[in-house]
């Protein structure tokens, strides 16, 4: 296994001032690393450089309110076997409503699309129908546009963004349900965590009756907890799913378990062996 505190550089979900930056720093500080951070503008490019460059990464897997991130799951597939999720934590979600202008004069909302949905009644009830909505990438490059756009623009983000840019903040706490927290997960070829307590995998069953039934038979055969379950279409055929799961034990004492659901599934992957306490 890789050694953590080998790695040299950090990649994140840019620009500066993400909620994903937020997550990075609190695994530096929690592993006592020594590495450069750096922020990328997409999902799919920093599992890339991960896969291509051996480097550490931070990115959002899941929220509390909007689910799985599609983009994040679809790319763990399509990376080499060594690159796996070593280490997890969450933090609470707090909107704010970001821009140079007063808010009567608002005319555009930027922001990432999970943002955006998380503040639908928000937006609604001070903006009406008229507003104008653009989504891109992130919410700290929304952000961050603020600075080249008049103050008919806002975006939705962080607190900790507004300031990093030197913008406004017009509102505070603007998301509709207000315990609402992002899962982040620190990747890397670095093998499984000596402390996991959580599996996560991905399989494809056979295209079969009751095939999806006999992979979760093997799960209570074992006395297996699936902590999460989705699917998501494999992007080859109509009709075909990849699951994921989540099993609520470390890979030393699943390993039999997932043999035999190999064993009954077209492909099978694990995606990491992790800690599932939050640092």
């Amino acid at each position: 296994m890789n050694n953590l505190k080998e790695k040299n550089k950090i990649l994140y979900l840019g620009p500066k001032g993400s909620y994903t930056e937020i997550a990075a720093s609190k695994f530096i500080k929690h592993y006592d690393l020594n590495c450069i951070q750096e922020p990328i503008s997409t999902i799919k490019k920093i599992i890339q450089e991960v896969n291509d460059n051996d480097y550490l990464a931070v990115i959002p897997i899941e929220n509390s309110i909007e689910g799985i991130v599609r983009e994040t799951v679809d790319a763990l597939l399509n990376v080499d076997d060594l690159v796996k999720i070593y280490a997890q934590l969450s933090i609470n979600i707090s909107h704010c409503l970001i821009s140079k202008g007063k808010k009567e004069n608002i005319k555009t909302i930027l922001s990432h699309p999970q943002a955006l949905n998380q503040c639908q009644g928000y937006i609604a009830e001070n903006f009406g129908k008229d507003i104008n909505i653009m989504t891109v990438n992130s919410t700290s490059y929304a952000t961050m546009s603020l600075k080249n756009l008049d103050d008919t623009y806002a975006s939705i983000g962080n607190e900790f963004c507004a300031n990093l840019y030197g913008i406004d903040v017009v509102d505070r706490g603007i998301n509709d349900v207000k315990d609402n927290r992002t899962r982040f997960i620190l990747i890397g070829k670095l093998g499984y965590n000596d402390k996991a307590d959580r599996t996560s995998i991905a399989f494809t069953t056979k295209n079969e009756p009751g095939a999806l039934l006999k992979v979760l038979e093997i799960f209570k055969e074992h006395d297996l907890n699936l902590v999460y379950l989705e699917s998501r279409p494999s992007k080859e055929i109509i009709g075909n799913y990849v699951f994921f799961a989540d099993i609520d034990k470390g890979i030393k004492s699943i390993m039999n378990a997932l043999n035999k659901i190999s064993d009954l599934c077209e492909f099978c992957k694990i995606l990491g062996s992790y800690a599932s306490k939050n640092i």
